[in-house]
């Protein structure tokens, strides 16, 4: 199978030819420089943190499936689901769930999840955001193990608050069986971070929500925790690209400080997000969402996810942000697979890689045909020509 068109790397772009055949893309043509008002060719979005999405909920384990088939539609290819801070045996049964359908294999047309997130329930109290807080609690490498046993390899990012007692055991606990850690919800103090990080601390949970603001000392600005990760190569950097969650200002930073290589282009996105608006209950909890805007919590207003999708994630670094494509595709797909350890399988357009395909309309949004593992999962009739087919 053949398509044409501008064809995104995170090296270039180009108007150009990419072949696949079965499972792999076996060659791209470069035939132009990158052509105006033709559709874009992009490595699939991978989505490596969200709680929702479309009408599902992504900690209602009988809506997974559903999630799958639906995030196909937003260019997106690869997942893994976020569980926040809840009972134990809800974590075992979101754990277990996703384990199953992994060993299922997956093939119904849906995006591949690729193991699971679990942002808490190690997280601090002070610095909650939008979860419950008698579900928080300090870390045990007992309920790690449950954990650990129920997802059965499955397991792929844990989020927790490394100053609380047993944090860094943890930490080196999770290290030691693959897991990457994320540092998220927490109060850390800034001169310790670089410890968590020799611990094996490597990724830094959407950076500016849910931290302290930085300390000022007889009118010295001092170093915030959030600071220290964007000054610290080894650490990678989750932000939610809404400009909601963070403002344009700091996207902005964070791109001067830390550069494409090390951002993670994130949703946090909960059920409902994709939708023109809804009102969910999530954990006892009713919120209200609207496409374009932050999901609220009735009763305080507090924020407690996004509405954000991976397409619109493309659109705003392209054509709000002042990133480049090349950078945009390296955000939401290359950095994405590095984080879940399938770069040698997926997160860019290469000869040998799986053919996991989101095409683009040159709006940069809307989203016109999604291809994985060389099978058509979505297509916009609306939209797609079938040119260069």
């Amino acid at each position: 199978m053949n398509v044409s068109g501008n064809i995104v790397t995170p090296e270039k772009s180009f108007y150009g030819t990419l072949k696949y055949e079965g499972h792999k893309i076996t060659q791209i043509t470069e035939k132009d420089s990158f052509r105006e008002g033709v559709d874009l060719i992009l490595a699939g979005f991978i989505d490596t943190h969200f709680h929702g999405m479309g009408p599902f909920d992504a900690e209602e384990v009988d809506s997974l499936d559903g999630i799958r088939k639906y995030a196909v539609e937003k260019g997106i290819t690869t997942i893994a689901p976020t569980c926040s801070a809840l009972p134990g045996e809800t974590t075992v049964a979101f754990l277990q769930k996703v384990a199953d359908i992994i060993k299922s294999g997956q093939e119904d047309g849906g995006a591949v999840i690729a193991g699971a997130h679990l942002e808490g329930p190690w997280l601090s109290y002070r610095f909650r955001g939008g979860m419950r807080e008698d579900m928080l609690r300090n870390p045990v490498l007992e309920e790690a193990e449950k954990f650990l046993k129920a997802a059965d390899g499955t397991l792929k990012i844990v989020t927790l608050a490394p100053e609380l007692p047993g944090g860094k055991e943890m930490i080196r606990f999770l290290k030691k069986h693959d897991v990457t850690v994320s540092l998220g919800h927490s109060e850390c103090p800034p001169a310790v971070f670089p410890e968590m990080v020799d611990a094996g601390i490597s990724q830094i949970c959407h950076i500016f929500d849910a931290y302290d603001v930085p300390e000022c000392r007889g009118g010295v600005r001092l170093p915030a925790v959030t600071d220290m990760a964007l000054i610290d190569d080894r650490v990678m950097i989750e932000m939610i690209l809404d400009g909601l969650h963070v403002p344009e200002e700091l996207i902005r930073l964070v791109h001067k400080a830390a550069g494409a290589e090390r951002i993670i282009g994130i949703t946090d996105a909960l059920q409902g997000a994709g939708l023109p608006e809804g009102r969910f209950l999530c954990e006892g909890r009713w919120y209200v969402i609207k496409d374009g805007d932050v999901g609220r919590l009735e009763d305080t207003g507090g924020i407690v996810g996004s509405s954000l999708t991976m397409n619109r994630a493309f659109y705003n670094l392209t054509k709000r942000f002042s990133f480049t494509r090349e950078e945009s595709t390296r955000i939401l797909s290359v950095n994405p697979a590095k984080a879940l350890d399938l770069e040698k399988c997926t997160g860019r357009l290469a000869e040998g890689l799986d053919a996991d395909i989101a095409i683009l309309a040159p709006d940069c949004l809307t989203v016109k045909k999604t291809v994985l593992k060389g099978k058509t999962v979505y297509e916009n009739r609306d939209e797609y020509d079938g040119k260069g087919e």
